[in-house]
């Protein structure tokens, strides 16, 4: 026969042992010991300017959607866009980072400044997740105009016309500048390369990157091709 003494022994041992076999879950996203895995989902890369990609993030454990927050980029949500603001032109391409997170923490930080020293609170996260992002602006039109509309009005002999190129993404975006700069700025990689089917009528001289020099020789009748890649297009040069 048990005495309460002995129950009383056989109990605290019976819960030490539930104690070591099935731990306490913690779950709060706060604590830095907690087994959080964010996972974010989404395009790999944004071919158009101003193109906007929609990014999702699940979490393991599952979280409330308004615990998740998007640093730089988004509001706290499940999900956010990121605008493909400033791509440099294909194949050149950059690298952006999305950031998916849980737990916010403010933390304070000194840094000196000349002879002071600025403390502040910046916000830091306990878990996070990232996604490289690769953003360009892939063109799928090349059309010349000459130098206002597509067709070139006839030049006489030892006349000069001066022909564009402009450039359009898949969202019809034209070629990205960034703000104050020229249309045709003067140094870099052309838009496109230039020849003519019979230089025995016109030469040309590039002017700058997206601007050619259309120069009469002799009376007849050509073609002026551009090329990008795959891209082309064409103009009529007539000079009598």
């Amino acid at each position: 026969m048990r005495t309460r003494a002995g129950l009383l022994r056989s109990a605290i041992i019976a819960f030490a042992f539930v104690s070591c076999e099935a731990p306490y879950v913690r779950t709060n996203p706060y604590d830095p010991n907690v087994p959080v895995t964010i996972t974010i989902t989404g395009p790999d890369t944004l071919f158009s300017a101003f193109e906007v990609g929609t990014y999702t993030a699940t979490t393991a454990p599952a979280f409330p959607d308004s615990a998740l927050a998007w640093p730089g980029v988004g509001d706290p949500g499940r999900s956010t866009g990121l605008q493909n603001t400033g791509p440099p032109l294909w194949p050149a391409t950059a690298t952006v980072r999305v950031q998916a997170a849980i737990g916010a923490i403010d933390t304070t930080v000194a840094h000196a400044a000349g002879n002071s020293v600025i403390v502040q609170t910046i916000q830091l996260y306990r878990h996070t997740a990232d996604k490289s992002v690769v953003v360009t602006q892939r063109l799928v039109r090349i059309p010349l105009r000459c130098p206002d509309v597509h067709a070139c009005t006839p030049i006489s002999v030892g006349g000069t016309d001066s022909v564009w190129v402009d450039g359009f993404d898949a969202l019809n975006q034209p070629l990205y500048r960034p703000p104050g700069t020229p249309l045709n700025p003067l140094n870099g990689t052309p838009i496109a390369t230039f020849v003519l089917r019979d230089p025995s009528i016109a030469s040309l001289v590039p002017v700058g990157i997206r601007v050619v020099a259309v120069n009469a020789l002799k009376p007849g009748t050509t073609w002026l091709v551009a090329t990008r890649a795959t891209l082309t297009d064409s103009l009529q040069i007539v000079v009598h």
